[in-house]
C-alpha cells in the first residue's frame, strides 16, 4: 500500500492527503460545471422567451403592413380607374 510520501522535500504529501485533496479539486469542478449549466438552462429559457416575443411583434408589424398595402392598392386603383372614365379626355 502507498502510504508513504510522494515525494522528498520540506513538504511531503502523503497518498491519502494528495489523493484527498484531488477529491476537493474534482467536487469544486463539478459544483463549477453544475452551476454554468444551470446559469446556461436560465439564459437560454430568457433568449428563448425574447425570441417568442419578437416573433410576437414581427408577426404583428408583418399584419399591419400587409393591411397598409391593401388600403394603398385600394387608393391606387381608385385613382386609376377616376382616370380611365374620362375616356382619355380632360375633364372640364
Amino acid at each position: 500500500m502507498l502510504d508513504g510520501p510522494l515525494r522528498s522535500n520540506e513538504e511531503s504529501v502523503t497518498t491519502k492527503e494528495h489523493l484527498s485533496r484531488h477529491d476537493r479539486e474534482i467536487a469544486e469542478i463539478r459544483a463549477i460545471l453544475k452551476r454554468t449549466a444551470e446559469q446556461h438552462q436560465r439564459e437560454a429559457a430568457e433568449l428563448w422567451a425574447l425570441l417568442g416575443k419578437l416573433a410576437t411583434g414581427t408577426e404583428a408589424a408583418l399584419r399591419d403592413l400587409a393591411a397598409a398595402q391593401k388600403r394603398t392598392e385600394a387608393s391606387l386603383k381608385a385613382l386609376i380607374d377616376s382616370r380611365r372614365a374620362t375616356n382619355g379626355h380632360k375633364k372640364r
